[in-house]
């Protein structure tokens, strides 16, 4: 119970008391050691009670089993972008801003999408911000961006037991908190300043994942929201009961992006090189016959050298009614489809 009690914790308050209540089991009864990888998205389950490292308690997951599953998944090539599946009410502090900044700069290098299913709750919600997207279903509960903590004092419970604690100490704050005493005003004060602290470091946090007011976000209250009033409160991004479906569907729209992409530079490079030698005429011919850019270069050195004539075409804008460029690209990415 020491890491539960007489210190914040960021958990949802209607988990608070069954959190407080865990029996004690062997260690190991949850434990994430992989990923498992489903169509190039690599799936890190989250679920239950959140701890910073691995704990006896039933049902956890720890912070730094996620901080090393997400920086594997970065690094390797059959991971084409990562989902955080999420159920867990919340947890501890310590060690979880770390991990939420972690997830934040990774989501530069691969998406990462988080699934509320079906809560992602205080700490949990901390996660599910840093990343790229978050679905949720439609019974899906997220938020609760709040900080608590309990003391608990059970020293009418020792008197009635006629049990008497006597505490030596040196240091005037070295026996706050104490079960076996009521609290004092000073350990109470210090306890809320700390709270306080920390709620404004998750507010802020959450502000920057997901460009979001922090006023707007401290409007909330920690409440808690679900299916489309989490959308509409700025917590959530879209419904969906497939995850795995939305990605895809995002990976090979991106991918006919970066076919295009690829295929305009070319092009634009291409045209430069027509015009320099003067043989924009020659710009159309490239394209259809799937010239690369050296073996543009190749031709027209080879026309220079055997001193082939050379004409210009001037195209006038009001027959122009697509970019030619844009055009060729799209005709060069051949069967690329993207997907509104």
């Amino acid at each position: 119970m020491i890491r539960v009690t007489n210190r914040p914790l960021l958990v949802a308050s209607e988990y608070l008391e069954p959190t407080l209540n865990f029996d004690w089991v062997p260690k190991g009864t949850f434990e994430i050691s992989e990923y498992s990888i489903d169509n190039s998205v690599a799936v890190i389950p989250i679920y239950g009670l959140l701890t910073k490292r691995s704990e006896r308690f039933f049902y956890t997951t720890n912070y730094d089993d996620i901080h090393l599953l997400v920086s594997k998944a970065l690094y390797d090539d059959k991971v084409e972008s990562i989902l955080l599946d999420i159920d867990s009410p919340g947890g501890e502090v310590g060690g979880l801003f770390d991990l939420v900044d972690h997830i934040y700069k990774a989501r530069d290098k691969k998406p990462i999408y988080a699934y509320a299913n079906d809560s992602a709750f205080s700490a949990a919600y901390a996660i599910a911000s840093a990343c790229s997207k978050i679905f949720v279903n439609r019974t899906s509960g997220v938020g609760s961006i709040g900080v608590i903590a309990t003391h608990t004092d059970i020293s009418e419970a020792d008197k009635k037991l006629g049990v008497k604690y006597t505490t030596i100490f040196a240091g005037e704050e070295k026996n706050d908190l104490t079960p076996h005493e009521p609290l004092s005003k000073n350990a109470k004060d210090k306890l809320q300043r700390e709270v306080n602290r920390l709620y404004e470091m998750f507010l802020s946090t959450v502000a920057r994942n997901r460009n979001l007011d922090i006023e707007k976000i401290r409007e909330t209250q920690a409440a808690t929201y679900h299916g489309e009033n989490a959308i509409e409160i700025g917590l959530a991004d879209e419904i969906t009961c497939n995850p795995w479906e939305e990605i895809m569907k995002r990976e090979k729209k991106m991918e006919g992006k970066d076919e295009i992409e690829k295929y305009r530079a070319e092009i634009l490079e291409i045209s430069k090189l027509c015009k320099l030698a003067h043989a924009e005429e020659r710009l159309a011919e490239f394209i259809e016959q799937k010239f690369t850019a050296d073996q543009v270069k190749e031709a027209l050195l080879a026309s220079m050298n055997a001193k082939e004539e050379i004409s210009s075409h001037v195209y006038h804008k009001e027959m122009q009614k697509e970019n030619p460029v844009i055009a060729a690209a799209k005709q060069r990415a051949g069967s690329v489809t993207l997907h509104p």
